[in-house]
């Protein structure tokens, strides 16, 4: 479960990796507010608060079958849900997350910085599903990673006016208190799940040598209590995928001052690196 631009998609072909042979989670709940309603409204009522049990059901059976014909070991699976504020209160999310609760499926909450995940949507604007700007790049494709870095340069926030900057801090603080409000949905419903941030998961900051805590709290979760002494190193050995994002806001936001003057003095200042 995570939000758009979470990464999402790359921390769940690591986690297959690092557990066996690959899986895809398919977004299945609608990349968008408006596909996110239109999907929980399609599900039928003779489906209704099953939906989700069903579908990983079906997604396991699945590849039980295609285990046996290729020899690999699945050792996960499951679907990505983004719990969008329009569709998150729908009659059949909320059951959904009852029915999760009662057959005991596991949940991983994955959350980002809200700023990055602004840059990242701004940077990706009129480039959904193109060759010039794909969701991702794989590890040895250079030309795809300088597309992304070049395209990342001079992102323009506007904060040039009092209602500009207004509605700049309601998005952030909207974005940050979110986290909570899913964290407390899932708490009240008894979902089983863990909480793990994209900014632990991916440090660029952590030696090779150094343990890969977040990954390991999420493997514990799991139950794959052996990889305790997972290392960074042997984290980053399995990426597929490369960074595609500069760590410094400052050499990305093109109007750098602004923002940290809009954001200075406020709880959201943190979101600033």
């Amino acid at each position: 479960m995570a939000l758009g631009r979470s990464g999402s998609s790359v921390t769940w072909n690591t986690l297959s990796l690092l557990t066996g042979d690959k899986t895809v989670a398919y977004e299945i709940t609608g990349g968008n507010q408006n596909k996110s309603i239109d999907f929980f409204n399609s599900i039928p009522d003779h489906i209704g608060e099953r939906w989700a049990s069903l579908r990983l059901c079906n997604i396991q059976q699945r590849h039980m079958s295609k285990s046996k014909e290729d020899g690999n070991r699945y050792s996960i699976v499951g679907f990505q849900w983004k719990p969008y504020f329009a569709s998150f209160d729908h009659p059949y999310a909320l059951s959904g997350l009852q029915r999760l609760a009662d057959d005991r499926i596991k949940v991983i909450y994955l959350t980002r910085n809200p700023l990055d995940r602004f840059i990242s949507n701004q940077k990706h604007k009129g480039f959904v599903r193109t060759s010039e700007l794909p969701a991702h790049c794989h590890v040895e494709d250079i030309d795809c990673v300088n597309r992304h870095k070049a395209h990342e340069k001079g992102i323009f926030i506007d904060v040039s006016n009092q209602e500009k900057t207004a509605t700049f801090l309601k998005n952030m603080k909207q974005s940050f208190e979110k986290k909570y409000s899913i964290e407390e949905r899932l708490d009240m419903f008894g979902v089983k799940h863990i909480n793990v941030e994209y900014e632990k998961l991916f440090d660029t900051k952590a030696r090779d040598e150094d343990l890969a805590d977040e990954w390991i709290r999420m493997l514990n979760f799991l139950g794959f209590e052996s990889r305790g002494n997972l290392t960074m190193g042997e984290v980053r050995e399995t990426f597929e995928y490369a960074s595609t994002t500069d760590k410094s806001h400052k050499n990305i936001i093109s109007n750098y001052e602004q923002v940290k003057a809009a954001l200075e003095g406020t709880e959201l200042f943190h979101l600033l690196h």
